[in-house]
């Protein structure tokens, strides 16, 4: 009688079950590295967006506010009462002609209408209104549209947030603000109004939640201080201040914004759970949203020294 001996073949049910573990176990190792990869690169790639902001953008604003007052006929001074002041918070700061025809919506201001950004309520940015006689020497010189500028005439800069338009937002992303410029001019003599101030001006700063100022004003002590736009104009020079003994000037401007990521870093709750800042030395909060915490923020501030009142301040 014949034996027939079975030959077995391939893997028992036990060695198939360990095979499959370990390759389970391989690839649950290999995707959480790849996640982990992908979420530090969206880190990376947020945290260069935020650099890039700071770096380019904020320098050439701070070189454009450091041409205020230049040239203009404030004996140096940058206050709210004299005509050709630095900084326009007023009327009173442009000539007589130009500043009853000029809208004060356009002035330097305090806490915008914040309905339309990323700000919670009781939280709002500023607006900083800059004036100056540019120094034309050598080759053209354009303003911060982009506009060539042309000898004689007074510029205004008016830095300002404002919603990116529509082709720029993210579909299902928070809606997107920046910083801009807008420029405008007049003729001493001839004006009415400061011509092409209040259009669609130039971005600045791509990714900016909040805009906040503070000056550095010296008190007729000579003591020194930072105030906000409101605390200068309701404590500091009210209306029944005429003489020119009190008069609290200005030296310096500190610029604080909120600049946020461009790109989401996704959802993980570990990062950006932060939902007030304090810029400027004012204290700034979020709308409260699911998304906040997808994207990285960072407080930025920039002191800069208006060079034209080194003789009054």
């Amino acid at each position: 009688m014949i034996n027939y001996k079975k030959i077995q073949r391939g893997f028992t049910l036990l060695e198939l079950m360990i095979a499959l573990v370990l390759g389970l176990l391989i690839i649950a190792a290999a995707l959480a590295l790849f996640m982990n990869a992908q979420k530090s690169m969206n880190f990376q790639s947020g945290m260069s967006s935020l650099q890039q902001n700071a770096n380019f953008g904020l320098a050439q604003m701070a070189h454009e506010i450091r041409h205020a007052n230049l040239n203009t006929p404030s004996e140096q001074k940058i206050n709210n009462k004299d005509i050709g002041s630095g900084v326009i918070f007023a009327a009173s700061n442009l000539p007589t002609a130009v500043g009853s025809g000029a809208d004060s919506k356009y002035f330097t201001r305090f806490g915008l209408d914040n309905d339309d950004t990323n700000l919670a309520l009781g939280s709002s940015s500023d607006q900083l209104t800059i004036q100056f006689v540019p120094d034309i020497r050598g080759g053209e010189q354009y303003d911060c549209e982009g506009i060539k500028i042309i000898t004689g005439r007074t510029y205004v800069y008016r830095y300002y947030l404002d919603k990116l338009p529509n082709e720029q937002q993210i579909p299902g992303a928070l809606d997107r603000y920046g910083l801009y410029c807008d420029a405008g001019y007049y003729y001493t003599t001839t004006s009415t109004e400061v011509v092409g101030l209040g259009a669609q001006g130039q971005l600045v700063l791509q990714n900016v939640d909040a805009f906040k100022i503070r000056f550095l004003v010296k008190n007729p002590a000579k003591q020194l201080r930072y105030v906000t736009i409101q605390e200068y104009l309701d404590n500091l020079m009210p209306d029944d201040v005429t003489d020119k003994q009190d008069y609290h000037s200005i030296g310096a401007v500190e610029i604080g914004l909120l600049i946020a990521s461009s790109e989401s870093i996704g959802s993980d709750s570990r990062f950006n759970t932060q939902a007030t800042y304090k810029i400027a030395g004012q204290d700034i909060t979020l709308k409260p949203n699911t998304k906040n915490s997808q994207y990285l923020r960072q407080p930025i501030t920039q002191v800069v020294s208006f060079r034209n009142t080194l003789g009054a301040f």
